[in-house]
C-alpha cells in the first residue's frame, strides 16, 4: 500500500525527527489537478499552526529532511500555499507491477485486521412480506463490506436476524391462519388491520402444498390443531422466500439467527435477574424500565409491558448480549434510515453492559428512490405488492443491482435509474466496466488468431509476464500503471471508511483508463507483411484484467468474457 507507506513515513518523521505527535489531517493523495504531479501531501500546512512557521518554509524543510530520500519518487515540487507534489519514478512503477504478477488473486489484500473477529448483521427484515428496495441496498452494502473486511485480514461472520417473535410475526400468523381456514372451508374473516391478502396468500398456498390440511382440527374446523407449529412453518416459508430473493443478488449468510431462540431456556428471565442485580432496571406504572438515559439515550426504555410481555427493546438487549457472548471483537449493525433512534439506545445498552468502547458500530443508511421513465415508483409493504427487490433484480439483473446500490456512500440518498441500469452503452457504468473486461478477452482472441511473429501465445498468461518487457512509454500507460498500483490502498481505505463505493469508483476509473488506452494504442501491428505484437502493452492489458477481476469479485459482480 504505497499511500499508507508514505503516510507512515511522514508520521515517523514527525515523531522521530521533529519530536511531535502524529497529527490528524495529514494526507498523501493524488492532487485534484494532475498537472501538479502523481501525488501530493499537505503536511506542511497541517504543521504550520503547530510550528508557528509559514507552510512554504516547513515544506522546504520536509523536502530536504525526509521526502527527498524516498526512492520511489522524483520531480519534487513545492507550490503555494505549501503542497509538496511529486511524481513516481517509471522504474518504480514497473517494479511495483510485479506484485500483481506475484500475488495474482491476492493482489490488493492485506492483513491489517488479522486476529480480529467481526460480526456484520444486515437486512434482517421481518418475515412478513417481500423485501423492498431499501433491503437490497443494505444487502449489497453488507455483503460487499464482508468481502472488503475479509480482504483486509479480518475474520468476518454475516448474520440475518429473523424477527419471528413479537406483534408483527403474530399479526402475520393471524392473517395466514384466517386464509388457511378459509382454504379448508372455514371462513372466519380476515383481520381488518392485517397484511395484504395477496402477500399472505402466497405463503399459505405454499404451506398447503407442503402439508395440506394437517393443521386443521377435524373436530373444530375453525381452530388449528397445533398453532405453534403452524406459526413456525409459516415463518419458515417466509424466511425461505427472503433467502431466495437475497440469493438472486448473490447474498449468502453464515447464520440465520431466530429472535424466538432468545426466549428459549428461560434466557429472558435470567437476563432480567442480571439487570436487576446491576440496578439497570426499575419498576414504574406496572412496567419494567431500563435505565438507558443514564448511558446516553434520550429516555429510559420499557423492556416488560404492563401486561407482562417483553418489548422489542428487550429482544435488542438479548441479541446484543448474544453477540458479545459469541466472542466477536467488533459488532456492526446496518440499519435503514427509519432506525436513527436505535443508535443511542443500542449504544446505551453496550455502555450499561460494559461492552468495550469501539466494539459496537451502527451504520444508518439513507433512502433509495426507484426511477423509471423519469418518474419515481411508489413502494409500500403494508399497502400491497408494488415494486419489490425481486422485481428490480428480474428487470435489470444482479450485477446492475449490486453496482448501483453501492455506487455512492450509504449516507447519501440514492436514485436508482432503471433505464440507465438497462442500457448497453458507456453511459451505464456497469456495462462500461464489464465491457472493459470483455474487450481484453477480445484482444486475447485476436492475438491467438493472428499468431504474431516471434510471440508465444502462452506469454499472455500473467505468470509469463516479464517486467523487462514493460516500458510505459506513453502517458496513458503510465497512468494505468499508477492506477493499478493504487488498488491496494483503495481496498484498505474502503475498509477503514466502510465505503464499498471506493471500489466501484475505482473500477470505473480503471475501466476509463483502459478504454482510453485501447482507443489510442495498437497492440497488434502489420509490418512488411508480418504481424507483430507490442509485448509491453499486452503485458499491461493482462495486469489490468487481473485487477478488474479482483475488484469485481470484491463486490460480487461478474467479469464476462463477451458482451
Amino acid at each position: 500500500m504505497l499511500l499508507k507507506t508514505l503516510k507512515n513515513r511522514l508520521d515517523d518523521y514527525l515523531v522521530g525527527k521533529l519530536k511531535l505527535a502524529a497529527l490528524e489531517g495529514i494526507t498523501v493523495e493524488e492532487p485534484r489537478n494532475r498537472k501538479f504531479g502523481n501525488l501530493s501531501t499537505n503536511t506542511a500546512m497541517v504543521l504550520a499552526p503547530v510550528m508557528k512557521k509559514s507552510p512554504m518554509e516547513i515544506a522546504e524543510m520536509i523536502e530536504a529532511e525526509e521526502i527527498s530520500k524516498w526512492h520511489e519518487i522524483e520531480n519534487i515540487n513545492i507550490v503555494k500555499p505549501g503542497f509538496i507534489n511529486f511524481d513516481l519514478k517509471i522504474r518504480y512503477l514497473i517494479g511495483a507491477l510485479g506484485k500483481i504478477i506475484g500475488e495474482k488473486n491476492g493482489y490488493g489484500t492485506n492483513d491489517t485486521g488479522k486476529g480480529v473477529n467481526i460480526q456484520l448483521e444486515f437486512v434482517s427484515s421481518n418475515p412478513t412480506g417481500d423485501l423492498h428496495i431499501g433491503h437490497g441496498r443494505w444487502g449489497a452494502l453488507g455483503d460487499s463490506l464482508v468481502n472488503i473486511y475479509a480482504s483486509n485480514g479480518y475474520s468476518v461472520s454475516k448474520e440475518y436476524y429473523v424477527n419471528d417473535y413479537g406483534t408483527q410475526a403474530a399479526k402475520f400468523t393471524e392473517c395466514a391462519t384466517a386464509l388457511y381456514r378459509k382454504r379448508h372451508g372455514s371462513d372466519t374473516g380476515y383481520p381488518d388491520d392485517g397484511y395484504p391478502e395477496e402477500v399472505v396468500s402466497i405463503a399459505v398456498e405454499k404451506l398447503v402444498g407442503l402439508y395440506g390440511d394437517k393443521f386443521i382440527d377435524e373436530d373444530k374446523k375453525s381452530s388449528l390443531k397445533n398453532p405453534t407449529a403452524f406459526k413456525i412453518e409459516i415463518m419458515a416459508i417466509m424466511v425461505k422466500h427472503i433467502k431466495e430473493t437475497l440469493l438472486m443478488m448473490g447474498v449468502r449468510y453464515d447464520n440465520w439467527f431466530s429472535e424466538s431462540s432468545l426466549y428459549d431456556e428461560n434466557r429472558f428471565d435470567r437476563l432480567v435477574e442480571e439487570l436487576k442485580k446491576k440496578d439497570l432496571v426499575y419498576n414504574n406504572e406496572n412496567a419494567l424500565w431500563f435505565r438507558s438515559s443514564e448511558y446516553g439515550d434520550e429516555k429510559d426504555r420499557v423492556i416488560i409491558r404492563r401486561g407482562g410481555e417483553p418489548t422489542y427493546f428487550a429482544s435488542d438487549i438479548m441479541y446484543l448480549v448474544s453477540k458479545v457472548e459469541r466472542g466477536f471483537d467488533r459488532i456492526i449493525y446496518i440499519l435503514g434510515a427509519d432506525h436513527h433512534g436505535y443508535v443511542d439506545r443500542l449504544k446505551a445498552v453496550g455502555k450499561a453492559l460494559d461492552v468495550e468502547e469501539g466494539c459496537l458500530e451502527i451504520i444508518i443508511g439513507q433512502l433509495v428512490n426507484i426511477v423509471k421513465d423519469g418518474k419515481a415508483i411508489k413502494m409500500s409493504r403494508r399497502k400491497g405488492k408494488l415494486y419489490t427487490l425481486r422485481d428490480l433484480i428480474k428487470e435489470v439483473g444482479k450485477d446492475a443491482v449490486r453496482y448501483f446500490f453501492i455506487s455512492v456512500s450509504y449516507e447519501t440518498p440514492l436514485d436508482f435509474d432503471i433505464g440507465l441500469a438497462k442500457q448497453k452503452s458507456s453511459k451505464n457504468p456497469v456495462y462500461y466496466i464489464q465491457y472493459a473486461h470483455a474487450r481484453i478477452e477480445s484482444i486475447y482472441k485476436k492475438v491467438k488468431k493472428e499468431k504474431p511473429e516471434g510471440f508465444d501465445i502462452q506469454d499472455m498468461s500473467i505468470e509469463r509476464i516479464d517486467l523487462d518487457d514493460i516500458k510505459l512509454e506513453s502517458e496513458s500507460e503510465k497512468e494505468i500503471a499508477k492506477v493499478l498500483l493504487l488498488y491496494p490502498d483503495t481496498v484498505y481505505s474502503s475498509c477503514k471508511n466502510n465505503a464499498p463505493h471506493f471500489i466501484s469508483q475505482y473500477l470505473f476509473r480503471l475501466s476509463t483508463q483502459f478504454h482510453h488506452f485501447y482507443n489510442k494504442h495498437r497492440i497488434l501491428t502489420e509490418k512488411s507483411g508480418r504481424t507483430l505484437v507490442d509485448k509491453s502493452k499486452l503485458s499491461l492489458v493482462v495486469l489490468v484484467q487481473k485487477v478488474l477481476q479482483n475488484a469485481l469479485e470484491l463486490i460480487n459482480i461478474s467479469a464476462p468474457k463477451k458482451m
